[in-house]
């Protein structure tokens, strides 16, 4: 058998492929290509999904493009590299959707039909249906389903409802004003309804970037921090603590327009509130997820899910609280989104624990535990707004 010399095998390869007319295809990023024209860009795989209701929002998984430049080099961008113009909810008059790389377009053909459904129902209720009077309606977790005419069910969106309760229009995020008591949010969405039971109860509410720094106090509640066991109280900015309230234009989407950011583990969180009665109440925080796992640098695209005893470790009075390992702090966003900074203060209410309070003073601590690291390869775990004590009757 005769054996080939690499410049045979060089010169055999260059044949076939010639042979064959392929075009040279590029694995380069799209940074290195910015310079490049595009003279044609072709659906090479349409999404998984082309079908729609009204209401709906292009979802473009599946979507693959090619890239035909003008010296004739083809490339297929990444789903990061890829811009689709509509991102609102889609109506009965759209019939494309318009996908961008540098310098081209290309339309991707879909269908919206109306939505008109025979009733909606409660599929799972928010993660939280108690809440502190002065503290925040949260309706995550909540999945509503419509039984659509045709036959078919389809799971409606929170952005697609509306919420009431006695009347009155409520939103996720809005402070509660309602006394105490037992009440019915009404859900409702083209032209059906449905609706959950929550209450709201008397508590306090205790934001996290009032911390003392002095040795005495007579407020009603306040925050103390240690730093690793640490007995000295960690001082303000102090970046070897790793723990800071945040006060800037983006902590204006906060309770109390700032928040404790970049806290992380080793750290201690004590809460300290006055009872007037020995009482039962439910512990809640008003916190966002601080897992990176898609973005730009800090700049984030997806900050995901976090299981809360995977963070810290609570205690009342000294006691430790079991937290089950289903209770989640929600993250939000999508790999293939646009940056968006508003996901570092996506505050969600998470409940975790019943506890005893004794008449006088009580302290609630968070031991911080977490065990996350975000895709920059740094530890990381949640920016905290508030935490609320609610009584139960």
């Amino acid at each position: 058998m005769t054996k080939l010399g690499k410049t045979s095998v060089l010169l055999l390869s260059l044949l076939l492929c010639s042979c064959q007319n392929q075009d040279p295809v590029l694995s380069t990023p799209s940074s290195v290509l910015v310079d490049k024209k595009v003279s044609l860009l072709e659906i090479a795989t349409l999404p998984f999904k082309t079908s729609y209701y009204e209401g709906e929002h292009f979802n473009r998984a599946g979507l693959k493009l090619k890239a035909t430049f003008e010296d004739g080099t083809t490339y297929t961008p990444l789903n990061t590299e890829i811009t689709i113009a509509n991102q609102e909810s889609l109506n009965l008059d759209t019939t494309y959707v318009r996908a961008s790389y540098l310098n081209s377009y290309v339309d991707i053909p879909i269908s919206v039909k109306p939505l008109e459904l025979e009733s909606l129902s409660v599929l799972s209720l928010p993660y939280t249906t108690t809440y502190a009077i002065g503290g925040n309606f949260a309706f995550t977790g909540l999945v509503i389903q419509g039984k659509v005419k045709d036959g078919d069910e389809k799971e409606i969106s929170l952005d697609e409802v509306s919420f009431s309760i006695e009347g009155n229009a409520v939103h996720d995020q809005d402070v509660i004003l309602l006394e105490a008591g037992s009440y019915k949010v009404m859900v409702q969405a083209y032209n059906q309804q449905t609706s959950f039971d929550i209450a709201i109860v008397n508590g306090y509410k205790i934001e996290a970037e009032n911390i003392l720094f002095s040795s005495t106090t007579d407020k009603k509640e306040y925050v103390r921090i240690k730093n690793k066991e640490d007995e000295a109280y960690i001082t303000q900015n102090n970046s070897n603590g790793r723990i800071r309230p945040i006060s800037d234009e983006t902590a204006l989407l906060a309770s109390g327009t700032s928040y404790l950011g970049d806290i992380q583990s080793g750290n201690i969180i004590d809460f300290y509130f006055y009872s007037a009665i020995e009482t039962q109440a439910d512990i809640a925080i008003r916190a966002s997820s601080g897992y990176l796992t898609y973005g730009d640098g800090w700049s984030p695209k997806m900050m995901s899910d976090e299981q809360v005893n995977r963070l810290f470790d609570a205690y009342a009075n000294g006691e430790k609280i079991t937290i089950d390992d289903d209770v989640i702090l929600p993250g939000k966003g999508d790999k293939d989104n646009e940056v968006d900074m508003s996901l570092w203060v996506n505050w969600q209410t998470v409940s975790f624990g019943l506890m005893s309070l004794q008449e006088g003073w009580n302290t609630i601590s968070l031991k911080i535990t977490s065990d996350y690291v975000n895709y920059l390869g740094y530890g990381c775990s949640f920016n905290l707004d508030y935490l609320s004590v609610n009584f139960v009757e």
